[in-house]
C-alpha cells in the first residue's frame, strides 16, 4: 500500500467501520502513515495503551503483524482479507459499543497527561467527553490546516 501523509488530511474517522469494526479504517490509515515516505503528523499507532492496540487486542490481532501486512499489501482489500482470516470478529458490536463509551474523565493521571501531550488542542475545550469526540475535534483541526 502507498504511504499516507496525515498532514494533508486526518485518518478516517474513529466511527468508520471495516468488517463491522469501528476504528479499523483509522488504524489502517495510521499504519500507512507509519510506512517509509508517510507522515504520522503526531498521530500514534504503536502506543500499547492506545485505541488501535485496544481494538486489535480485543480481536486477537498483533499490532506488529498487522503493520507488516499493511506494509506488504497491494491494497486495502488484501489487508482486510488477511484481517478477516486472523481476527475474531464475533464481538465486533460489543467492541464498538465499548469504543463509543470510552470517557476521558475515567483516564488515569498518567494517561490524561499523555492524551494532552498528543492532543493539546482539546485542553480546556468544553463538550469533549469521549475519545471519539476528541478525535473528531482534533481531526477537524488537522483537516482545516491541511486545506489551508
Amino acid at each position: 500500500m502507498e504511504p499516507l501523509d496525515l498532514t494533508k488530511a486526518p485518518p478516517r474517522g474513529a466511527r468508520e467501520t471495516a468488517l463491522g469494526l469501528m476504528f479499523l479504517p483509522r488504524t489502517i490509515d495510521k499504519m500507512r502513515a507509519n510506512l517509509p515516505g508517510g507522515n504520522l503528523n503526531g498521530y500514534l499507532v504503536e502506543y500499547s495503551r492506545g485505541l488501535s492496540a485496544f481494538v486489535l487486542k480485543r480481536v486477537g490481532v498483533d499490532l506488529a503483524a498487522l503493520q507488516a501486512v499493511v506494509a506488504s499489501a497491494a491494497s486495502e482489500e488484501e489487508v482486510l482479507a488477511w484481517f478477516e482470516r486472523h481476527a475474531d470478529l464475533s464481538d465486533a458490536a460489543g467492541i464498538n459499543a465499548k469504543l463509543e463509551s470510552l470517557s476521558l474523565e475515567r483516564l488515569t493521571d498518567e494517561d490524561r497527561a499523555m492524551v494532552h501531550r498528543v492532543h493539546p488542542s482539546i485542553v480546556g475545550q468544553p463538550g469533549i467527553a469521549t475519545f471519539f469526540e476528541m478525535f473528531e475535534f482534533d481531526d477537524a483541526r488537522v483537516a482545516a490546516a491541511g486545506a489551508g
